[in-house]
């Protein structure tokens, strides 16, 4: 096996246990903490996790980029680190000081401090996670198993000490040890591979290109982060609780393509850098091909049986979250496409201006629509504002990669071909719920549709 095949094997298995990992807690914690309790403390989550954009900004991308680019050279590599580093301290301690102070001033920040406080320590803690160094050496074996062991005790820990709906702030504590355990474990093995020079930490070399694309995270987040805040801003608790457990599927699978780009891009990088135009467009391609065979039946099956998905993952109680559910599905066409042409293309083509553009687009209309419906249609407002930003963003990546020419394309036969592979998947589930009723109809259609799936070939289909 060669070493891409074996780090997008250990990407995968990390992903992949991470996510079975959260099925196995998800409906556990959503049925113990209950749907208000719940929503709190996703409120409080992905706050906290909006401050940490402004903390991080671009280094896990510049890192994982710059990084890969000297790897193979120890001095350089710890210059790079050191600056990068020292950037992210920069960063970090203007954003921690914001936080605690618009804790003290915001009543529903101040309500609830005690779990800003605790989550103050995932900020504080990320900054020495260094997760770039080790993503930009391709040494995803190491991340692997040790995000493996820490994740397990993290379930023990779940299973053992969350009993009743008051332990919702002993959860939060455990979910924000996990990053600072993390942290610690690889701030101090990185010590193996980099050391610390304090003239390139205090350098500020990567301040702009952080800054460039840290607003590109930033208003990514304004429907992705953001607007999880917003609604707990103008709803309840209740209301997010519903739209994250609709949302919990689409960001499994979202996350899942995304363990196969952050294994993509160094190399991506690295084929950019040689000039090697025609095997970075032979992986564009089977990217493509990948989105096409997987997408599909991911979407449509969650469609046909989005209340049974639900039930599954959070019991009864969450039905009002089937449509927001039913309205972000679609997006994961979408959202996979703009990570091949984001993150396999414009990032290793140093393009970091097209993508603070279409940033910006998908942000602003984040805003405009969040205003503008999730104080009535709340969490479906909320969903409908994640589909139509996704499908801007998506719409202008692809605009400019086919008017800059920077990569062909698949021609028309491989997007009906795409379609044509689809269509069995509508008429086992059409078939599933016109033949059987509730389980056995979604059961049948899982049955069924693995059994198409298998029988495509998709390992040739890819690489033809």
């Amino acid at each position: 096996m060669n070493t891409l095949k074996r780090n997008i094997l250990f990407k995968g298995i990390l992903t992949f246990s991470n996510y079975i990992i959260g099925f196995v807690t998800f409906p556990y914690i959503t049925r113990i903490l209950g749907p208000s309790n719940f929503g709190l403390v996703n409120f409080a989550q992905n706050t906290v996790d909006y401050f940490l954009l402004f903390a991080a900004m671009g280094i896990n991308t510049i890192g994982t980029r710059e990084i890969a680019a000297v790897k193979d050279d120890p001095v350089k590599r710890s210059h790079v680190y050191s600056s990068i580093l020292g950037t992210n301290v920069f960063f970090t301690i203007i954003t921690l000081a914001i936080f605690f102070i618009l804790i003290g001033i915001i009543p529903r920040f101040h309500e609830h401090r005690e779990l800003f406080y605790i989550g103050s320590a995932k900020i504080v803690f990320s900054l020495f996670i260094v997760e770039w160094l080790f993503t930009g050496t391709e040494n995803f074996r190491y991340i692997t198993i040790r995000s493996l062991i820490i994740r397990l005790i993290y379930v023990i820990s779940v299973f053992l000490f969350i009993k009743s709906p008051e332990d919702y702030l002993l959860y939060f504590i455990l979910t924000t040890g996990v990053v600072v355990i993390n942290s610690i474990i690889n701030f101090v093995y990185s010590r193996k591979f980099v050391s610390l020079i304090w003239k390139s930490f205090k350098k500020g070399q990567f301040i702009k290109s952080n800054i460039r694309l840290g607003i590109y995270s930033i208003m990514t987040s304004m429907y992705i982060t953001f607007n999880v805040m917003y609604l707990g801003l103008v709803s309840s608790d209740t209301e997010v609780g519903y739209y994250s457990t609709a949302v919990k599927l689409y960001f499994v699978a979202v996350s899942l393509f995304s363990a196969f780009t952050a294994v993509m891009m160094p190399r991506m990088s690295a084929l950019r850098a040689n000039n090697e135009k025609e095997q970075v467009q032979k992986y564009i391609i089977k990217s493509f091909r990948l989105i096409f065979l997987i997408a599909s039946p991911i979407i449509i099956i969650s469609e046909f049986f989005s209340t049974d998905i639900i039930v599954l993952l959070s019991g009864y109680g969450y039905d009002p979250s089937v449509l927001p559910m039913r309205i972000i599905m679609p997006a994961l066409f979408l959202v996979w496409i703009s990570q091949v042409l984001a993150f396999q293309t414009l990032i290793p083509l140093r393009k970091d201006n097209i993508l603070l553009i279409s940033s910006l687009i998908g942000g602003g209309l984040a805003i405009l629509l969040n205003i503008l419906i999730t104080p009535r249609l709340q969490a479906t407002g909320t969903a409908i504002t994640l589909l139509s930003c996704e499908f801007a963003v998506t719409g202008f990546y692809m605009w400019y990669t086919v008017k800059k020419r920077i990569i062909n394309f698949p021609d028309y036969s491989e997007w009906l071909k795409a379609v044509l592979f689809a269509l069995p998947y509508i008429i086992i589930c059409f078939v599933s719920q016109l033949v059987f009723e509730g389980w056995f109809a979604f059961s049948s259609a899982l049955v069924f549709s693995a059994l198409y799936f298998y029988f495509l070939k998709p390992k040739k289909l890819i690489n033809k």
